[in-house]
């Protein structure tokens, strides 16, 4: 066993744990949520198929008990109000997003005049507002009652510069006060949907303007071209025009004056498309340019066209132009947005080529997008050796499949530092179902494993500590046990101290168990060492060992006190009272009543663990434990119960116990097998102490 370490530091840390990885599983919790948000909701083509999804998510992290999302729009009578479109709710809470009390809502708390209330106007200014049900009243408190709500927070959603919903959130639990931290994230939650939904507004203009295109016959909102290669002539639409915002002939003829109109970087993009397309005999094209002017508020196009060859070589390429500013505005800000989200984000192609990455995606890796982008970046070299085949063979399974995956390893910091993240690799689509590649979130996860490993390493020592308790309970009685626990003694140091020692002894017990079924032996004697433990451990005692249906017990180790001695004869008298007790039942059963012998003496003796390193037994050695055992055995010459040397006399006088040493008898000196010198002892009989 060796020392027994001190671990109170230890259990009461042990005891703060939950507590630490409870917080720990939240905020990582509320992280995932945030990935999900950028890889489900912004990254998809329809972000109404992740929504519920989220909200599920963000309600089991945040631990609330709804989560809802609410619309603000104009009512049947052309005021703002606010509907729930998606919610969650923990289970025994009812839904709501489906019941019509909860659509077409006044904004106003006061008077539901259909003017904004102090909420909305503070929402709409783009504050998160809370409450707690002894703050509200009226219309709002009526809602808090009814769904049993003692606090809410409302984070507002503001799609470009319009207030558009809210994101809110009900504990149903406790009037909770939510932390900047937690506010932080909720915020950027809202604000990823908020620009899922701006994007999936513009995408919706985008279809629109594709089939005004369609129906067109003279292309009213995309400009067209047609160029003859051969002739090297081209003819551009007066909608073209106005799109360059150049005048009616202001290209002439030129097809290189359209392409020369781009920004320069995107002209020469454009230029290397064409003869590639050409050399390869490509029917289709589509590419995106910036116009060069005006430079301080630059416009994206987007071209796409046919090519009809002739005998090989290019004839004729027929093109649209369309104005994609304001997606490209939407787009732009999607990206600001997941710089801003504390995930690290990014984006793979169908090649396994990194094609974006946000701010923190290239802090973490402490590297710029250029020096990653386009196969670059050998992330196998950046994953933890030990983590690298599982990732590896994972990742590129889903490559081949086309399929989410999500994994936790280990993964190199710029510091050269490597941290646990949790990441998920969603499969993205073209609208036309064509695999695109991988949007990823990397949510770093460190700290939640150092904590379940410190939560093990404890669970360890706490183990260790239950073992050890149990090991020194065969021993010691409870109160030392936890003595021993608290202040780490040194149990295996070899030491000489004074001790008294205590044997006890049933008489003629061999010849009674040969004639007893050994099923009643065995009970006999589980009854005979509970009184045995409660009469040693209820005295302070140490129980050394059990001898068959004998007993050895120590006073005053592992450590000495002030009243060894009087503890050991008091727990021999209340052996026998106990004994004497037991008897009147066995004699009720018809059964034969047990007799015993206990001797006691004191002295000094040595003490320690004399067992080995897999198996600990502490006991004593010296000639008081050899004496006592003599002293024990001549109970039964002597008929009597109890016996004890001058010795213990001398102790318990000096340690003023002299009410323990009513009713012995002095017997004088007594000869002692194996010891010369006679020694004086005292004797107590069973009939003297009876039951009381």
């Amino acid at each position: 066993m060796g020392q027994t370490q001190n671990l109170s530091s230890e259990e009461s840390a042990g005891e703060d744990l939950p507590a630490v990885r409870a917080e720990l599983d939240r905020r990582t919790a509320l992280l995932r949520a945030i990935g999900f948000a950028a890889t489900h909701v912004i990254a998809v083509n329809d972000w109404r198929t992740g929504i519920q999804e989220l909200l599920d998510r963000l309600g089991q992290a945040a631990g609330v008990s709804r989560v809802s999302l609410f619309e603000v729009h104009f009512g049947p009578e052309g005021r703002l109000v606010e509907s729930i479109r998606y919610d969650w709710a923990e289970p025994g809470l009812a839904k709501l997003a489906g019941d019509e009390r909860y659509q077409n809502m006044p904004m106003s708390d006061e008077d539901r005049s259909g003017n904004l209330g102090e909420w909305a106007r503070r929402r709409a200014q783009g504050e998160v507002v809370q409450a707690t049900l002894r703050e509200v009243r009226g219309y709002t408190r009526e809602v808090f009652l009814e769904h049993g709500t003692l606090s809410f927070a409302s984070v507002p959603i503001i799609v470009g510069d319009l207030f558009s919903g809210i994101l809110g959130f009900d504990d149903c639990k406790t009037e909770r006060i939510w932390t900047p931290l937690e506010l932080e994230v909720l915020q950027t939650a809202a604000a990823l949907i908020a620009g899922a939904i701006g994007r999936a507004r513009t995408n919706e203009e985008l279809r629109r303007s594709e089939e005004r295109y369609q129906m067109a016959a003279r292309g009213a909102n995309d400009g067209l071209w047609d160029w003859d290669v051969i002739d090297d002539r081209a003819y551009f639409s007066p909608r073209l025009y106005q799109i360059l915002g150049l005048g009616d002939g202001a290209l002439g003829d030129n097809m290189s004056m359209l392409i020369g109109s781009f920004d320069a970087d995107d002209e020469d993009r454009v230029r290397g498309l064409f003869r590639s397309c050409f050399e390869q005999q490509e029917q289709r094209f589509r590419f995106e340019a910036r116009l060069r002017e005006p430079v301080a508020d630059r416009r994206w196009l987007v071209a796409r066209g046919l090519i009809v060859y002739a005998a090989g070589r290019p004839a004729r390429v027929v093109g649209s132009v369309r104005d994609i500013t304001d997606f490209k505005r939407a787009e732009e800000k999607l990206r600001t947005l997941s710089d801003d989200a504390p995930v690290l984000l990014c984006m793979i192609d169908r090649e396994d080529r990194l094609i974006f990455a946000n701010r923190g995606f290239l802090s973490f890796f402490g590297r710029t997008l250029d020096d990653m982008a386009d196969g670059r970046w050998d992330w196998t070299k950046d994953i933890h050796p030990d983590d690298l085949p599982e990732t590896r063979q994972r990742y590129f399974d889903a490559l081949r499949r086309h399929a989410s995956v999500e994994m936790e390893h280990r993964v190199r910091r710029f510091d050269g530092e490597y941290r646990w993240v949790h990441e998920t690799q969603v499969a993205r689509f073209t609208p036309e179902g064509t695999f695109a590649g991988f949007v990823g979130a990397l949510v770093d996860i460190t700290d939640r494993k150092h904590a379940e490993s410190e939560r093990m390493r404890l669970q360890t020592q706490l183990a260790d500590a239950d073992r050890q308790r149990a090991v020194l309970a065969r021993h010691f009685s409870p109160n030392m046990v936890e003595e021993l626990m608290r202040s780490g003694g040194q149990l295996d140091a070899v030491r000489t101290q004074p001790i008294t020692v205590l044997f006890a002894d049933l008489f003629n017990f061999t010849a009674m168990s040969a004639t007893t079924p050994m099923t009643e032996v065995i009970e006999l004697l589980r009854r005979f060492h509970t009184l045995v433990e409660d009469a040693v451990f209820g005295n302070n005692g140490t129980l050394d060992k059990y001898i068959g249906d004998g007993v050895m017990a120590t006073f005053g180790t592992p450590f000495p006190g002030s009243r060894d001695a009087t503890n050991a004869v008091a727990c021999a008298r209340d052996l026998v009272r106990d004994l004497n007790r037991w008897n009147r039942e066995r004699e009720a059963a018809g059964l034969c009543p047990l007799r015993i012998g206990v001797g006691l003496h004191c002295g000094e003796a040595t003490i320690g663990n004399v067992g080995s390193a897999r198996r600990f037994e502490h006991t004593v050695v010296g000639e008081i434990v050899n004496l006592a055992s003599r002293i024990e055995n001549l109970t039964r010459t002597l008929d009597i119960a109890i016996l004890i040397s001058n010795a213990i006399i001398e102790e318990v006088k000096r340690e003023a116990g002299h009410a323990v040493l009513t009713g012995f008898d002095q017997l004088g000196a007594q000869s002692i097998r194996g010891y010369q010198k006679r020694i004086g002892l005292w004797g107590l009989t069973a009939v003297a102490i009876g039951v009381d």
